[in-house]
């Protein structure tokens, strides 16, 4: 008889391979909680904020600025070479990501006091509070100036980021491709059209940039939130929640705790803030239990 030889596998080897497998599952899941986080903030503030300054949206308009919001929190990776953000329209945002690194890494150089250590590249420039701010404002400012063509290529990346961000654990259609028909919808049916989103759009991508630093603050690395304010004699100094409470970037803790957590928030949050949602919601409970009665009693 003829025994095939096996690959003999210690057990550290194994647990490589498992901790390898592990943080490939990681690394999706990361771009998913920023994503997922980006989306509750954004239903919290269309949802509870325009309401309270007596300017509420209507379901389309909720849903758009909670989009935005979540598109928009994977825009600070683009100084990550191998990030969902960079990745995610090809060249266009390898080039981006090409321009970001450098730039981060420049300001990082000229602003950095003895006791900064590190290059700025990656959590730097754009994982800053300043940094959130002022991109929010360069698309306040280029709208007004260049009108429609800049908030439908505003909304097509960031409805385009948020779909990845689901995407990378639940695969569905070409989601460039749906980007652009929800882009299209939302200047065909939303009120006034893509122009209708001039108030606001600049206001959700601030939101999500600054959700995803604040998100990255609660990692064991921590985030510049307050640069150029210096902080124990350091302008980035990594802002963070108690060491004993941080968790580690793509971890356990991020894939089987906090992305669960805030994917459940942002269905309480579409169910409690859309206008209908709630209302649909119990319709289909209706109709399902209904069906339900007619099939129990026909068996």
């Amino acid at each position: 008889m003829i025994r095939a030889q096996l690959p003999a596998y210690s057990s550290r080897t194994v647990r490589a391979q498992g901790r390898a497998r592990w943080e490939v599952v990681g690394r999706k899941v990361l771009g998913v909680s920023h994503a997922l986080s980006g989306a509750a903030l954004g239903l919290g503030v269309a949802g509870f904020a325009a309401g309270w300054s007596g300017a509420p949206l209507d379901a389309g308009g909720v849903l758009t600025f909670a989009a935005v919001c979540a598109g928009a929190a994977l825009l600070p990776d683009l100084d990550h070479p191998s990030s969902m953000a960079t990745t995610r329209f090809s060249w266009a945002s390898v080039v981006a990501s090409r321009v970001v690194r450098p730039l981060s890494a420049l300001v990082y150089r000229l602003t950095r006091t003895p006791r900064d250590t590190g290059r700025g590249a990656h959590r730097g420039l754009t994982h800053t509070a300043l940094f959130a701010v002022g991109i929010g404002a360069a698309v306040n400012a280029a709208s007004a100036a260049w009108g429609a063509p800049v908030l439908l290529g505003t909304l097509f990346v960031c409805i385009a980021l948020a779909i990845k961000g689901l995407d990378a654990v639940v695969p569905g259609p070409p989601s460039l491709l749906v980007a652009a028909g929800l882009t299209y919808a939302v200047d065909t049916w939303m009120p006034g059209g893509v122009d209708g989103t001039a108030g606001w759009l600049g206001t959700a991508v601030t939101l999500g940039v600054l959700v995803h630093s604040v998100g990255d603050a609660v990692t064991e690395s921590g985030a510049p939130l307050l640069w150029p304010v210096p902080i124990r004699r350091r302008r980035w100094y990594p802002v963070g929640g108690p060491r004993p409470m941080r968790m580690r970037t793509g971890g356990r803790v991020e894939t089987l705790l906090v992305a669960p957590a805030l994917a459940l928030a942002v269905f309480l949050l579409v169910l409690l803030v859309v206008p209908g949602a709630g209302e649909l919601a119990l319709e289909l409970r209706d109709r399902v239990g209904d069906l339900l009665a007619v099939r129990s009693g026909d068996g």
